[in-house]
Order: C-alpha cells, then structure tokens, then sequence
C-alpha cells in the first residue's frame, strides 16, 4: 500500500514539472513533434502487424 502511495506522488510531481516545461512555447513544440512522430509509428506498427 505503500508503495501505491509513492508511486503516485512521483506521477504527481511529474506531472506538475512536465505542465511547467510545456508552459514554455519552444519546449511545448518539440513536445508536441516528438509524441506526433511517436504516435505515428506506433499506428504505422500496429497496423503492419495487423
């Protein structure tokens, strides 16, 4: 139980960083190229494997 509770105090914290560095409009645009890229290939992978 305890480890639950560690566990999600680290996704808060990291979640309260990652929302501070996509205040910053540079950070925020590489951000979001980088998960648009990511999300593609992962659709492109799964669909060649279905």
């Amino acid at each position: 139980m305890v480890g639950h509770v560690i566990v999600a105090c680290v996704l808060v914290a990291l979640a309260t960083r990652l929302r501070s560095l996509l205040a910053r409009p540079a950070f925020r645009h590489r951000w979001e190229l980088t998960t648009g890229w990511l999300f593609i290939a992962v659709g492109i992978g799964v669909a060649a494997t279905a």
